[in-house]
């Protein structure tokens, strides 16, 4: 293999990665944002519409790691763009040449959820298959870190994007309806998706027979259960990271569109900054595991702690009247989400069998995004009866409990520490592919 700056299959992977994020953004913003205007603002509604785009996403998130390893990372990534892109257009072109109905809207976000989460686990067990040993660290670098400079300035540009095409679609009386504006955004999507599945066709990497799994799919990921739910660290930190994707990370997927358009009364543009807002937190937060290089066995302590001021942050969002505030808010959501994120993969390289890998992160993916239909349904009922500050109330203060007895449980705030004999064994079985 060449080096990483003359490796063109890891280039083309690394610029369709990009552009999948990019294009991302636009139905990340516009879906929710047609959601409540085809739903008159319901938050039942809207949170049926996430779960349906959230539960296929859950499960193919679980499988996609399995049939990659029993199949190609890189069929599986083919499949992934070029089913979302495809997807995305039928869905715009129908939005264009009918009304937009609940069942169109259920419908798009079925294949969509689907289609985007059986590439996620692909993406990232292809990088070692064509970069070098001694490169992958650095590789990660790069990818991580434009994904983190993209989750910082994509929402802003988006927004502004869209902004410029409804005033554009206005002024030469092209604005028919409120929603022309968001079919160019899912059009859009979908040519960015389209030229990343492109540059997937243009990599000739051809994966070794001897590297796939004997195993059944399903047989992969049962192994992977059973390892992550016997192991004494990998299962606290799994059900810990359920209970906070429910309490906190899932309902902010709901809540930030709903607070935009219906609590403040403003257009796609304030909800773009929210997500730049949060995107530019995980930045620094990621930026500092890399300048304070936290020891890893005190994990546990770090997760809490973090979580522990996440929560009372999240109190205060559902009193907040002013977009600035809530930027500020969101900065510090996503500076200690940023911090978890990077601490918790190196954790997991570092103290997981190299060959258990994929399953375990699968599982960590799952934990994280996975519960987000559960809990969006959970805050699309709360909100249909409660205010929103008494939400983020009750949930705040159920997460800073959470977090509390986990500091004062000693097991729990020790999550992060390995027994020797563990240790040992996850760095024998790595080093044995690199002694092959």
């Amino acid at each position: 293999m060449p080096s990483l700056s003359k490796n063109s299959e890891f280039h083309l992977h690394w610029v369709g990665v990009m552009l999948t994020q990019i294009g991302a953004y636009f139905t990340l913003i516009a879906l929710p944002w047609l959601t409540l205007s085809v739903a008159n603002n319901n938050p039942t509604t809207l949170a049926v519409i996430m779960a349906c785009f959230g539960i296929p996403h859950s499960l193919f998130i679980l499988l996609g790691g399995s049939i990659a390893d029993k199949y190609s990372p890189l069929l599986v990534i083919k499949i992934s763009r070029f089913g979302f892109a495809l997807s995305t257009l039928l869905f715009a072109l129908c939005l264009y040449l009918y009304e937009p109905s609940l069942v169109l809207l259920i419908s798009f976000a079925l294949f969509a959820g689907g289609f985007s989460a059986l590439g996620f686990p692909a993406n990232q067990s292809f990088i070692p298959r064509i970069v070098l040993p001694e490169h992958i660290l650095k590789a990660n670098v790069l990818t991580m870190g434009s994904s983190f400079v993209i989750q910082a300035c994509a929402p802003v540009l988006v927004g502004l994007s869209l902004l410029g095409i409804k005033s554009y679609l206005e002024v030469n009386g092209l604005f028919r309806t409120d929603i022309e504006h968001l079919i160019v955004a899912f059009f859009l999507d979908a040519i960015l998706v389209t030229l990343a599945a492109c540059c997937t066709l243009k990599i000739r990497h051809q994966d070794k027979e001897l590297s796939r799994t004997s195993s059944s799919v399903f047989r992969s990921m049962l192994k992977s259960f059973q390892y992550s739910f016997t192991h004494p660290n990998l299962k606290i930190i799994l059900l810990y990271l359920m209970l906070i994707s429910i309490l906190i990370h899932g309902p902010l997927f709901i809540m930030l569109p709903y607070l935009v358009k219906v609590t403040l009364n403003m257009d796609e543009s304030a909800l773009s900054y929210l997500l730049a807002s949060q995107g530019i937190g995980t930045f620094i937060g990621a930026t500092l595991v890399a300048i304070c290089k936290p020891n890893m066995q005190n994990l546990g302590k770090y997760i809490l702690v973090l979580d522990l001021l996440t929560a009372i942050v999240f109190i205060q969002l559902g009193f907040q009247s002013s977009l600035v505030l809530l930027c500020i808010s969101l900065v510090a959501i996503g500076c200690a989400a940023g911090f978890t994120v990077v601490a918790g993969t190196t954790w997991y390289q570092v103290n997981v069998p190299i060959e258990k890998l994929s399953g375990a992160i699968a599982l960590v993916l799952f934990a994280i995004h996975g519960l987000i239909p559960l809990s969006s349904m959970l805050l699309g009922t709360l909100l249909d009866r409660f205010e929103v500050s008494q939400i983020t109330t009750l949930l705040g203060v159920t997460t800073a409990l959470i977090c509390i007895i986990g500091l004062a449980s000693a097991k729990i705030r020790n999550m992060g520490k390995v027994s020797s004999a563990i240790a040992n064994q996850a760095t024998k079985l790595k080093e044995v592919p690199h002694n092959a």
